[in-house]
């Protein structure tokens, strides 16, 4: 007879699986996740199995790439879209320095988000993005009127 041991989750493992749901701003679907990665044995991350657990971290852990990759596209995107309508400027280090400070200090005050960029997931950065993409289009039309 096949007897299997099934070790529990653990505390640490808990606890990151709800890191990494945060930071991808998928806690809506914790139990979704939960209830696929154990076979519907569970919506619980407390009942969930130690290999399931590993299971979903790597799951996260290689989606983190990823969504990695569109924050980054995003965040430049940002700074294009400053950069077209003349709020950041500058070549040098100092300047550089001083532009992060402009947005994360409009972020702050005026985003929706409250936050400054870098400390946002993706869903808020995409949030800010459709701001700025909101402002450029507001600012080419004043500049159109103008011509």
């Amino acid at each position: 007879m096949n007897t299997q041991v099934l070790i529990p989750v653990t505390a640490c493992q808990i606890k990151k699986i709800h890191v990494l749901l945060q930071q991808k701003g998928l806690m809506d679907e914790k139990k979704t996740m939960v209830y696929s990665i154990s076979d519907g044995r569970t919506e619980s991350t407390k009942e969930l199995t130690c290999r399931e657990a590993k299971r979903l971290i790597a799951f996260l852990m290689d989606e983190n790439a990823e969504i990695k990759k569109k924050m980054e596209n995003t965040y430049s995107s940002i700074w294009g879209l400053a950069w077209k309508m003349g709020i950041i400027y500058g070549e040098t280090n100092d300047d550089l320095e001083m532009n992060k400070a402009k947005l994360n200090m409009f972020c702050r005050q005026r985003g929706s988000v409250k936050k400054n960029l870098p400390e946002m997931n993706l869903i808020e950065m995409q949030k800010i993005h459709r701001q700025f993409e909101a402002i450029y289009s507001k600012f080419k039309q004043k500049n159109n009127k103008k011509k």
